[in-house]
């Protein structure tokens, strides 16, 4: 009898760790339909691990969100709040860390309206991530990631003036593609420890504010020929590619900036890596 026991008690030692290691996957669609075209709406999209991708969304549809998860580690969020003009979407983690290769798994696809005026806030972490922000009436944009591979896309001209956009960058890789279109009047960029690619190379359509703090990494600033640039930098164990700037005493400055009708003026903050200007033909 003890030794019947015994086989009992081993066998269910050797089965925990297979149990508690198990997933249950799960499939989310919910979408909601557009109502409100004129209140300026509040959206965030919280993602922990796996693949994100976030574009445009048809015009009748205010949001349109697609999950695979695991059900054990985390829970859907599709939190709509028209009184405070607010839309969270994403996944809440159940307390249990979301990471490692099971994440490989997970998925979010997100679409969004753009016919409503709205400040996007992402919050994402360890993710390999594409969002297509073109035609979104964007007032402001925040991105704050962790290990990520992030690309932020714009193929034409942001419908509203975004005030502020804010990219806090950690062990990632970010580019943005086609920013100039983001119509930013500041861009304000943290890079932690990774490479920040961010494409200006398009016509301004007003004086642009760019701050860049960086404590380890790269960053790429690219430019038109024909944009007036001024750089006023810090760095220590950092370069700074200054080829076509004239030095004055507080900064760099591109021939004729002060003739210009758009000015970038760039401040740079630069611990260790380095930071290049690359203008390109157009």
């Amino acid at each position: 009898m003890i030794s019947a026991a015994r086989r009992i008690l081993d066998a269910a030692v050797i089965l925990v760790p297979a149990v508690s290691a198990a997933q249950t996957w799960r499939t989310l669609d919910a979408s909601r339909q557009l109502r409100d075209t004129v209140s300026p709406l509040t959206v965030r999209v919280e993602y922990g691990a796996g693949r994100v991708t976030l574009g445009p969304a048809a015009p009748s549809v205010l949001y349109e969100l697609g999950l695979r998860y695991d059900a054990d580690r985390a829970e859907p969020m599709t939190q709509f709040d028209a009184a405070a003009h607010s839309l969270v979407l994403g996944l809440a983690s159940r307390g249990v860390r979301m990471g490692g290769s099971d994440s490989e798994s997970g998925s979010l696809r997100a679409a969004l309206s753009t016919r409503v005026p709205m400040d996007l806030a992402l919050e994402l972490g360890a993710v390999e991530g594409d969002a297509d922000l073109s035609g979104l009436r964007l007032r402001s944009l925040s991105l704050k990631t962790g290990a990520a591979d992030v690309s932020l896309r714009f193929s034409r001209a942001n419908p509203e003036r975004m005030r502020d956009m804010v990219l806090n960058v950690g062990a990632a890789k970010l580019l943005v593609a086609g920013g100039s279109f983001a119509g930013a009047d500041r861009i304000n960029a943290t890079v932690a420890a990774g490479v920040l690619d961010l494409d200006l190379s398009g016509t301004l359509e007003h004086d642009v504010e760019l701050s860049v703090n960086m404590a380890v990494g790269h960053c790429t600033i690219r430019l038109s020929r024909e944009t007036a640039v001024s750089v006023e930098a810090t760095t220590f164990l950092a370069d700074f590619d200054k080829a076509g700037l004239e030095k004055r005493a507080d900064g760099w400055y591109s021939p004729g900036f002060e003739q210009a009708s758009r000015h970038l003026r760039i401040h740079l903050r630069a611990f260790v890596g380095g930071c290049t200007l690359s203008r390109n033909s157009a």
